[in-house]
């Protein structure tokens, strides 16, 4: 049954788990029946539907959906081998059950990753398309993301805390002590660890993407902190080559400017979703 947080006129928000593929993934959704555009967020590696926290609260014009993806958050964490293509054919079939049609895409890191290689291969689903410092450019990880896959494997608090230091690369940020909590507990929850390593070696055995990049067929929104040292602002060079590509790059911020600068980065999709 769905457990409802709040019902006003103007808005139904609710978090549920939808059988996917067989497995149980949980989703955060946010109703606005007087809109007509739809937006889906989708995390990065070893994170989950909270990652947006700060930004869901600013979407209030949008239908929003949010899921954690399989094998992450609180979503079942199946003992497979976790695929660019089985990660395809998970969203094929979420998008499918939540009878989500022609969405505004926004995806972070590996969910940027994603959102690109569904939208290859969907051409025509997506209504736009947002990247915040998308995976799939870097050949191996830098010395940032290996502190985070590192605080994934050795889920300290202090292991959690530097790691998110040291991805804001921001010393205005203060990392929230209930985000490196949450993400404590998630990781040592039952096979967390395992799909978090299987879907690191499925991003570093696919390196076809920055190739395919020009196949882009859809409005692009491609957002990077300048600060970003996780996956590092020069790779945001490969997209200005195309131009149903936009480009932004955000000062003062490192690799989730959503979370460390919301309220500019909702202005900055704002202008682009509507458009």
């Amino acid at each position: 049954m769905s457990l409802v947080f709040n019902q006003h006129k103007k808005s139904i928000q609710i978090m549920d788990f939808i059988e996917v593929l067989g497995y149980k993934i949980r989703f955060i959704k946010f109703d606005h029946p007087e809109s007509k555009k739809t937006i889906v967020l989708l995390h990065g590696l070893g994170a989950s539907a909270e990652r947006w926290d700060e930004l869901w609260p600013l979407l209030k014009k949008y239908n929003v959906v949010i899921p954690d993806l399989i094998g992450f958050g609180y979503s079942e964490k199946p003992l497979i081998e976790y695929t660019v293509d089985f990660f395809v054919r998970f969203l094929e079939e979420f998008f499918k059950k939540m009878q989500i049609q022609n969405p505004i895409v926004i995806g972070s890191s590996f969910g940027g990753q994603l959102a690109l290689e569904y939208s290859l291969t969907h051409k025509d689903f997506f209504d736009k398309i947002i990247l915040v410092s998308p995976a799939g450019t870097i050949e191996r990880p830098t010395f940032v993301l290996s502190r985070y896959i590192f605080s994934g494997l050795y889920p300290t608090t202090e292991n959690v805390h530097r790691a998110f230091e040291m991805m804001a690369n921001n010393m205005e940020y203060v990392v929230d002590a209930a985000t490196v909590k949450d993400y404590v507990n998630r990781m040592r929850l039952p096979n967390a660890k395992y799909s978090l390593i299987s879907t690191l070696l499925a991003m570093r055995k696919d390196q076809t993407l920055r190739k395919r990049l020009v196949e882009i067929a859809v409005p692009t929104l491609v957002i990077w902190g300048k600060n970003d040292t996780t996956i590092p602002v020069e790779n945001i060079e490969f997209f200005k080559q195309m131009p149903i590509v936009e480009t932004m790059i955000m000062e003062g911020c490192g690799h989730t400017p959503y979370v460390e600068k919301p309220v500019e980065f909702y202005e900055i999709i704002e202008k682009f979703i509507d458009s």
